[in-house]
């Protein structure tokens, strides 16, 4: 895995583009998920928090480019700055870190 290749593809705005609308979808199942999961609170406004557009699009693709499987799709084809990723891939990963992303941001505490 090339640490730079992971970047490149972040930074491009095509494809932190597509990991922004796949973690639209991916907020509003949380945000209609059951209230007893665990995390909920945290899960929920995280997921309003992206919902509202206030998430870092690059930082979140930077965070999913460490999915070992999308890290390799990319260094197979580092000139494709991630458009070989499948999409179904991307929400893959987004779900499975939603819950460190959610607890990460309450840690921070209210912003203004």
């Amino acid at each position: 895995m090339s640490a730079e290749n992971q970047i490149r593809a972040a930074r491009d705005d095509t494809y932190a583009g597509r990991v922004a609308m796949i973690q639209l979808k991916v907020a509003q199942n949380v945000a209609s998920e059951d209230p007893a999961t665990a995390h909920h609170a945290e899960r929920v406004n995280y997921a309003y928090y992206v919902i509202r557009g206030d998430e870092n699009a690059k930082m979140v693709a930077a965070h999913v480019n460490t999915n070992p499987s999308i890290a390799q799709t990319i260094d197979s084809d580092p000139s494709k700055f991630g458009s070989n990723v499948p999409d179904g891939d991307i929400e893959f990963t987004l779900a499975s870190i939603w819950d460190a992303r959610s607890i990460a941001f309450a840690a921070r505490g209210p912003t203004a």
